[in-house]
């Protein structure tokens, strides 16, 4: 090898080496990159702790999105005190499924109560439907009016008969069965809504179950001075799952949570 061949090989190794190195030290001087402590992990759509997880001898999968709706909506108050107006209607009511009569509820009620029926039938309750649901503020006009001449017709007057009717039934535009939320039970033992409802063995079934699809008892009998009304245990109102569990275990009613 002439000595021109010979520099041009080392000139060669030279540079092979000298571009090495460069690796080496541009590995060392830059790390690789970390993530950034400050930054907020992933949200997750895991279970909320305070809420026990619903077992069910039924596949509900279908209703899952339903029972566990958590809107604002949902806790709407309308009470004696809390009103609405005549115009006042709910938007998407669909056709009741589990009653013997053509009345609607909210879609997302109305599909929750459906998990809901499913499962009572899964556990034997089979003589239950639903025989009120949502109400029309002239349906309540005209209902209040019958129970009021009623009243009066058994002997009370005016006021007396007035005040004994709110007692069990709302004053149009103070009814709940507005929202179309709200729904009355009935079994087949029953001719009307009357407190025997508490003597079916269903009724404690949805005491202990109702929260599971986002219902709670509306009007408990030991609330009356609170709520206004007596003791209703067929009535039923949807909040959606994780406000029914609040208001269950912590013994509740509707006015009692939405002031804390």
């Amino acid at each position: 090898m002439n000595k021109q061949n010979l520099l041009l090989t080392i000139l060669v190794l030279l540079l092979c080496i000298t571009a090495a190195l460069g690796i080496i030290l541009i590995s060392i001087d830059e790390p690789d990159a970390k993530p950034d402590s400050t930054t907020a992990p992933p949200e997750t759509d895991a279970p909320n702790p305070e809420i026990p997880s619903p077992l069910f001898k039924t596949n509900l999968e279908d209703y899952e999105q339903y029972m566990d709706a958590n809107d604002e909506k949902y806790l709407i108050l309308v009470n004696k005190s809390s009103t609405v107006d005549q115009s006042y209607k709910p938007e998407s009511l669909v056709k009741v499924k589990d009653s013997h009569k053509d009345i609607e509820l909210l879609e997302t009620a109305e599909k929750a109560l459906e998990a809901m029926f499913t499962e009572m039938r899964a556990n034997g309750f089979d003589n239950v439907s639903v025989t009120s649901a949502y109400r029309s503020y002239s349906y309540q006009s005209s209902l209040f009016n019958t129970y009021l001449n009623d009243e009066i017709a058994s002997g009370l007057s005016y006021e007396k008969a007035k005040e004994r009717v709110l007692t069990y039934s709302a004053y149009p535009g103070t009814s709940e069965h507005h929202t179309g939320l709200a729904v009355d039970l009935i079994t087949s033992s029953m001719s009307e809504l009357d407190e025997s409802f508490a003597d079916d063995p269903v009724y404690p079934w949805l005491l202990e179950n109702a929260w599971k699809f986002g219902f709670i008892l509306r009007y408990p009998k030991d609330k009356t001075e609170i709520t206004g009304y007596s003791f209703e245990p067929w009535h039923y109102r949807f909040v959606g799952r994780y406000h029914a569990y609040k208001i269950y275990s912590e013994g509740l009613c509707l006015e009692e949570y939405l002031e804390d």
